[in-house]
């Protein structure tokens, strides 16, 4: 479900119109992430860690009306909830598209978001057709440490979407780490929100479940 957001009352309407004339409202964060916890929590219990912190970080993102306002029509639209779509590594050696819909709880989420995964594995092709605005994009690069990322955007056609790219897990003196870069429209929020949403994540990393 989405409503359209009130121009009139909305604490952001003069900011989502300045920012909608620039040729690219997009801004990027880049931080590192303390996963220790979760991934000792995820391997007590015989989870999978990617899909672990994947729920974490969308439980987070839904928390924060700023990550479910999507651009339709050149006007502001704020969904219910938001789903997430990262990219999955298919058998061929090619990337494919997941869209893993978001639950209350991490027990109702596994086993569907299992499921489309083992779906998205087996795809000979790459398959857009459950793209939809009411979701929040993720790159994974389980292969990279990075410490910044670029993405490839359509900007005229823009829905506002924001994206999570997560990198390769370190360990340092007992300490496991991950690099997360998080994206979004200028128009939707600031790096408060953005700074909200880590701190929140963070939080859920740190606890048990």
């Amino acid at each position: 479900m989405k409503q359209i957001v009130n121009m009139k009352t909305w604490s952001r309407a003069s900011a989502f119109k300045h920012f909608m004339t620039y040729s690219n409202p997009y801004f990027g964060i880049t931080c590192s992430i303390d996963v220790t916890q979760a991934y000792d929590n995820a391997k007590k219990r015989g989870v999978s860690f990617f899909l672990y912190y994947f729920y974490l970080s969308l439980q987070a993102a839904n928390e924060i009306p700023e990550f479910r306002i999507r651009i339709e029509d050149k006007k502001p639209v704020i969904f219910d909830r938001v789903n997430g779509s990262p990219t999955i590594l298919r058998d061929d050696g090619e990337m494919g598209y997941a869209m893993l819909e978001y639950e209350d709880s991490f027990r109702e989420f596994l086993p569907a978001a299992e499921k489309e995964i083992v779906r998205v594995k087996k795809l000979p092709d790459l398959d857009t057709s459950k793209d939809c605005p009411e979701t929040i994009y993720y790159s994974i690069m389980p292969w990279i440490a990075f410490t910044s990322v670029e993405h490839p955007m359509n900007l005229p056609v823009t829905e506002g979407i924001p994206i999570f790219t997560f990198g390769k897990m370190t360990e340092e003196k007992g300490k496991k780490t991950m690099p997360l870069a998080v994206h979004a429209h200028h128009a939707l929020m600031d790096g408060l929100h953005i700074s909200k949403f880590i701190e929140s994540f963070q939080t859920k990393l740190n606890s048990d479940f």
